[in-house]
């Protein structure tokens, strides 16, 4: 008895212990520099680079990491009227949301001046400022994609998460770890709607789930005639319609270190899905045996279909030889038709393009080019290109590349912001980048999607994939999608 209160009154008095550390921690005084000892004419290296970056006004707070020896920190926040707010770190400036949302709604817009001071061994630095612009347009409320170990050849935990722009919260849509550590990919929104998704599970309980009205159809995609089932998938604006690859995938992997894998098509074609019918078009379809046809996407009046297509040589022994057109043609919603002639936008002459994607107004395609082939992701040199369609001519896109591989993009409501996968970081995971496009078309310098602790990319062993921007939350409940997984067989589509 003497020894379990011993033990009692250990544990109580290292709580108290513990507790008075705590206070005298959150209570001691925030310290301003007294006396600059020096002076320099650039501003500090942070993590995330948010330097004169444009930000839409309803984002999550910029919290960055200060990547110079040091301390402590103050930050002082300067707005175009002279105004100054205060705030105070160590190697970090975390800010705290309520503060910041102020910070954004008073000065939208407009620009904010950052001005950094860093303390070490006793003395403080005091450094050239930076700004950090806040766009009047706001960006859509969330952003969906899967976290998935970057090696791709195997796995244990894959998940279709949502990040709410606005704060720092993540939730996730469907976890594999519930329908038995399957792979589950490619999602995808009916512009920009979070009630009309759809994607993929691969292996146990498999099937494409088609989500509409909090009603979820689990469906066979595989026909007699088609050579796969349904792949890279796009919504037709009325919801009535969904785009898509069939491909019989492959990969192999390199063994060198300038070059990790590669991913390529032995078949692919692009077929029209009509939704309440649950039907394959075959007259609003493109199935071949001369041609590879991939990544197909909808114009956002629903009149074009946008696709990839290259000549079909054989694989792999011309996997880098293949490069791809980017094409579109006719859609007749009503008649359920493609209408001839197919119009080539980007000639494959030295290059290849993938990934179309046609803003929300209609006036810009954003595109993946890359040495060859079509799945870019692992290829250093692929980088962003986009045509303004109005004038029909190739915008500066210099300010969003980077040396490194620049792949999946997609575009908000709005067309006023676009957010795509990088790997300018590491070279290793891909991240995503949020980037301001002007009326102009002209890019601003993008920056990385914004976290609470600006060190979890540093430990974050998975990459973003598939980052899809949609108006509000996935609704839907990731039991649901368990419920039917599970408990439904896949229905079997029709090829008309």
């Amino acid at each position: 008895m003497k020894r379990r209160n011993l033990y009692i009154l250990t544990a109580i008095f290292s709580l108290i212990i513990l507790f008075s550390f705590y206070w005298i921690f959150i209570s001691s005084p925030k310290e301003k520099p007294a006396v600059i000892s020096e002076t320099q004419s650039v501003s500090p290296a942070i993590f995330p680079d948010y330097k004169d970056v444009t930000i839409p006004c309803n984002i999550a707070p910029l919290n960055f990491r200060i990547d110079v020896p040091v301390e402590k920190c103050f930050l002082q926040i300067t707005n175009q009227h002279g105004d100054i707010t205060e705030f105070y770190g160590t190697d970090k400036i975390c800010f705290p949301e309520d503060e910041w949302k102020t910070l954004l709604n008073g000065n939208s817009g407009k620009s904010l001046s950052l001005s950094i001071a860093t303390k070490k061994d006793g003395k403080w630095t005091q450094w050239a400022p930076f700004d950090i612009h806040i766009s009047k347009q706001t960006i859509d409320s969330h952003l969906v994609y899967r976290l998935i170990e970057p090696g791709y050849e195997k796995w244990h935990i894959v998940g279709i998460y949502q990040r709410d722009l606005e704060s720092f919260k993540e939730t996730p849509i469907i976890r594999n770890n519930m329908t038995g550590y399957n792979c589950i990919n490619c999602h995808s929104f009916c512009m920009n709607d979070p009630s009309q998704m759809m994607f993929h599970m691969r292996a146990t309980y498999g099937g494409t789930y088609v989500i509409q009205d909090n009603e979820i159809s689990k469906l066979n995609t595989k026909t007699d005639q088609t050579i796969s089932n349904m792949t890279y998938p796009y919504w037709h604006p009325s919801g009535d319609f969904i785009t898509t690859s069939l491909n019989d995938i492959k990969q192999f992997f390199h063994s060198v270190k300038e070059k990790k894998m590669e991913v390529f098509d032995l078949e692919s074609d692009v077929i029209i899905y009509d939704v309440k019918q649950k039907e394959i078009l075959s007259k609003a379809s493109i199935i071949t045996k001369e041609h590879f046809e991939t990544f197909p996407s909808f114009s956002p009046d629903g009149k074009w279909l946008y696709f990839c297509t290259a000549p079909a040589q054989s694989m792999p022994e011309n996997y880098n030889n293949i490069r791809y057109n980017l094409c579109r043609i006719a859609f007749d919603a009503e008649r359920k038709e493609i209408v001839h002639p197919i119009d080539t936008l980007v000639h494959a002459d030295s290059l290849s393009s993938t990934l179309p994607r046609i803003s929300p107004n209609g006036r810009f395609l954003m595109y993946t080019e890359t040495a060859y082939g079509q799945f870019p992701i692992w290829h250093t040199g692929a980088e962003l290109r986009m045509i303004d369609l109005d004038k029909k001519e190739q915008v500066d896109m210099s300010q969003i590349n980077s040396p490194d591989t620049e792949s999946y993009h997609s575009w908000s409501s709005n067309s006023d912001w676009v957010v795509f996968s990088s790997r300018r970081d590491n070279g290793l995971y891909t991240l995503p980048y949020i980037c301001c496009i002007g009326e102009d078309g002209k890019p601003a310098k993008p920056f990385l999607l914004p976290q609470k602790d600006p060190n979890l990319y540093d430990y974050l062993l998975y990459s973003y994939n598939i980052p899809e921007l949609t108006k509000g939350a996935v609704e839907i409940d990731p039991y649901q999608i368990e419920h039917v997984a599970k408990n439904k067989e896949a229905e079997q589509i029709k090829f008309k």
